[in-house]
């Protein structure tokens, strides 16, 4: 069994470029639209919906754009990336709200979308 993607909910599509491509510098594969009698069907969902298919590596989101705000929740996704740092540093002067917690053998480091998806960052071993 293996993973084939994500699907997380953003409210602001300009998102998909700000945080999704230049932050985690995912590729755009596709973009579509679900309709609002398919959302429902599936998802209960009421709305129309803008689907973005984005990857970089083996990690797929399918990020779906939404008319509502994230609510609280233990939701997160786990990246393993080269040069963790370098990424935290590029989303916190891009003023996205980076956490950072310092621990004696090494720092946790969480950042969050403008939707408020969450994002745990871990070095590549």
């Amino acid at each position: 069994m293996s993973l084939e993607h994500i699907a997380l909910n953003i409210s602001d599509p300009d998102e998909i470029n700000n945080f999704y491509l230049d932050v985690l510098q995912l590729k755009l594969i596709n973009a579509s639209f679900m309709s609002m009698k398919l959302a429902d069907k599936i998802f209960h969902i009421s709305e129309e919906s803008a689907i973005f298919i984005l990857q970089r590596e083996k990690l797929c989101l399918e990020v779906f754009v939404t008319s509502w705000q994230n609510d609280s929740s233990f939701n997160h996704i786990c990246l393993a990336v080269n040069n963790r740092e370098k990424l935290f540093l590029k989303a916190e002067n891009k003023n996205y709200n980076c956490i950072r917690i310092e621990r004696d053998a090494f720092d946790l480091m969480f950042i969050k979308d403008k939707y408020g998806n969450i994002f745990e960052l871990k070095e590549n071993n």
